[in-house]
């Protein structure tokens, strides 16, 4: 009975996901930027490194000999996070106006989780790559970066679902009858 009382913002979620997707393919740099810059500025932060900004090519960090552009600005990983938590903390809610609300708040959750697990991967990349630079043949580069990238979004993801179920399972449990 709860899904069919869901459905419909069910139905919203995975509409947005897919006019999101689409957005992403038309989508550049510049577009972008609202991923982009605070994940730059915390890779930044963390790695005391300073960028520069190229509108056909992304942030180029010199000292790290990096580019943060369009395929790493996390926008899929968002996307899955928002989706998952979605469908996660709806099955929570029973009043319409807190059906209603969670989806902007959780697209808000989404956006936030991405600028730090964004910028975690990314110092991640950097460090791992860092440590196998000389092990590794130039041609096995791309792939461990997209490696780490899958195993960091993954573990990320997992751990986000986990701890959310855990928070709404004892805010659940400690909610007064109305």
């Amino acid at each position: 009975m709860i899904a069919t009382k869901n459905t419909p913002y069910y139905l919203i979620a995975i509409g947005l996901f897919i006019f999101l997707k689409f957005c992403f393919k038309l989508a550049d740099n510049d577009s972008l930027a609202f991923l982009l810059f605070p994940t730059d500025k915390f890779v930044g932060l963390l790695t005391s490194s300073k960028s520069v900004y190229f509108s056909d090519k992304g942030y180029y960090h010199e000292r790290l000999n990096i580019l943060i552009e369009k395929s790493c600005s996390g926008f899929n990983f968002m996307l899955l996070c928002f989706s998952m938590l979605t469908f996660l903390v709806l099955k929570y809610a029973n009043k319409p106006l807190h059906k209603a609300l969670i989806i902007p708040a959780v697209l808000v959750l989404a956006y936030i989780l991405t600028i730090f697990v964004n910028a975690s991967r990314i110092v991640a990349s950097i460090i791992i790559q860092n440590q196998v630079v000389n092990f590794l043949p130039q041609r096995s580069h791309s792939s461990l970066h997209e490696s780490i990238g899958v195993t960091t979004n993954l573990l990320f993801l997992i751990f986000i679902y986990f701890l959310m179920k855990r928070i709404l399972n004892n805010h659940h449990r400690n909610e007064k009858p109305s």
